[in-house]
């Protein structure tokens, strides 16, 4: 008899489509669905913020001149947006090894927060 069962901590492919989704990958690019792009208002570009205590990475809509904006970048479908983060990153030593999904992004006034410590391994693997 099998004893030693892992449990999947995942969703099926498509649930949640309603929800904010934002991933980061291993080459530090945040994709965000349509949902997520609502959240922050549309923006075109938007401030990044670290608590290195919490682990916790904020996102807040910004003016395009900011001198700390990042570009929401077009992806795929029109809805969905991306972020080249390598500089943040790097700078907080945020390095993930797969695509990992945040599973507990948030609305916290005008800013999206995403929790380093409750996050999914959603890579596909070698291609």
């Amino acid at each position: 008899m099998i004893k030693h069962f892992t449990e999947f901590h995942g969703k099926p492919y498509g649930a949640g489509k309603g929800e904010i989704r934002i991933t980061l990958n291993h080459k530090k690019v945040f994709v965000l669905n349509g949902k997520a792009v609502d959240a922050l208002r549309k923006a075109s570009h938007v401030k990044l913020f670290f608590d290195e205590g919490r682990k916790v990475i904020g996102l807040r809509k910004a003016e395009p001149n900011h001198p700390n904006a990042f570009r929401l970048n077009s992806f795929r479908s029109s809805s969905h947006r991306t972020i080249t983060a390598a500089a943040f990153c790097a700078h907080f030593g945020i390095s993930p090894e797969h695509t990992v999904l945040f599973q507990d992004a948030k609305v916290e006034g005008d800013m999206v927060t995403l929790d380093l410590t409750k996050t999914v391994n959603v890579s596909r693997g070698a291609r």
